[in-house]
């Protein structure tokens, strides 16, 4: 667990960083009221903008993985009581026709280091985001934490206890500010800090630590709603018509997604919901930007035309018995190309047999030429 802690650390440190300079820019230069709020739809916007050209790769990627489903079905379905041999057969597909099932996973693979890692900023601000000393956080900490107890939660949420202390209780660090009159500058940016809707405050997590339900709740019904709206665009923007069977498959991997962050939401704090529906919003405004760009209808019939090609030239495809690089006897599939180079160089071996006496060195010469240029040392296909 400390190593996925000290991961999420180092991943909070550039988030942090952005996260900074969008607050500055709402706070300082826009003078936006709820700046955090406005901060983080910036923040998931520059996010997004980071990640556009895997998306757009990854949309391509999903166009293409339609052509290959009727593979994929008839493998399931011709080899439905043998995992092994469906495994091999699948294997065996991706090997022969470029196919690659996870190529388009990669966004979704970032997306959770950007998620815990921002939680990590959201947790602790000071450190991460205002960039207050360890010197100073260390003795803010020594004050509040008998205040709000030492279990994990308490520890992991110290800094935000800070915040809420310094704005409500300020005398507490009078002391504190006596024998350190220079730390007044982060007492200071502690206090311009606003991480709050109302009375809501954004590291709260719904019915824990005394925050109540409502009307924190709303923050996570927006994201799920966001949620369950972006997922149906996208799956729109996949083109081409979609069978009862996918359809049943995507509404409930989309059911289970739905409950699974509707569980993530009450474990979290609703700044990280908050940033999931901003991250839903801008998904769909993606999803029409992304559908201009790339036209699913037309990859696919591309990526159909294609293994239509390689499934023509595997059916002509003749059997020879060769000599591979190590002097091993293999048998290897030539397409017709292929087929006629052989032949070619059969030819030429046996005419180099039959008139060995009348070639010159010269001649010999070309005929080696001729001979390493082709891939095969063939020894004989009956």
């Amino acid at each position: 667990m400390n190593i996925f802690n000290t991961l999420w650390s180092v991943i909070a440190i550039p988030l942090g960083l952005i996260m900074k300079y969008c607050y500055i820019f709402v706070d300082s230069l826009l003078h936006l009221p709820l700046a955090y709020v406005f901060a983080m739809f910036l923040f998931t916007v520059v996010t997004k903008a980071l990640m556009f050209p895997l998306s757009l790769k990854q949309q391509r990627q999903t166009a293409i993985s339609a052509a290959y489903k009727p593979f994929i079905d008839e493998i399931t379905k011709k080899y439905a009581n043998d995992r092994q041999k469906q495994s091999e057969e699948m294997a065996k597909m991706q090997q022969e026709y470029g196919y690659s099932p996870t190529a388009g996973c990669l966004p979704l693979l970032i997306q959770f280091p950007i998620i815990f890692g921002l939680i990590e900023v959201i947790y602790r601000p000071l450190t991460y985001m205002i960039r207050i000393p360890t010197e100073v956080i260390n003795a803010l900490t020594d004050i509040v934490q008998p205040l709000v107890g030492t279990d994990s939660t308490s520890t992991r949420m110290i800094e935000t206890y800070i915040i809420e202390k310094v704005k409500t209780e300020s005398g507490l660090f009078v002391n504190l500010l006596t024998g350190h009159p220079d730390w007044q500058q982060y007492i200071d940016k502690i206090n311009d800090l606003d991480m709050s809707i109302g009375s809501i405050n954004l590291w709260s997590i719904p019915g824990q630590n005394g925050a109540g339900i409502w009307p924190i709740v709303l923050i996570p019904i927006f994201s799920i709603l966001t949620m369950v709206i972006s997922t149906i665009i996208t799956m729109s923007a996949a083109g081409g018509t979609r069978d009862k069977t996918s359809m049943r498959s995507s509404i409930m991997m989309m059911a289970v997604s739905s409950v699974m962050f509707a569980i993530f939401s009450f474990r979290f704090p609703v700044g990280f919901s908050l940033y999931w529906g901003f991250s839903n919003l801008i998904i769909i405004a993606q999803s029409f930007l992304l559908r201009k760009m790339v036209n699913a209808d037309t990859i696919r019939a591309e990526a159909e035309e294609k293994i239509r090609k390689q499934k023509e030239a595997k059916k002509n495809a003749r059997k020879v018995v060769a000599t591979n690089e190590k002097g091993e006897k293999v048998v290897k599939e030539l397409s017709a190309s292929e087929m006629a180079r052989y032949r070619l160089q059969k030819a030429r071996e046996i005419d180099k047999e039959r008139y060995s006496n009348e070639i010159t060195e010269s001649d010999n010469a070309k005929i080696k030429n001729v001979e390493d240029d082709s891939p095969y040392s063939v020894e004989h296909n009956d």
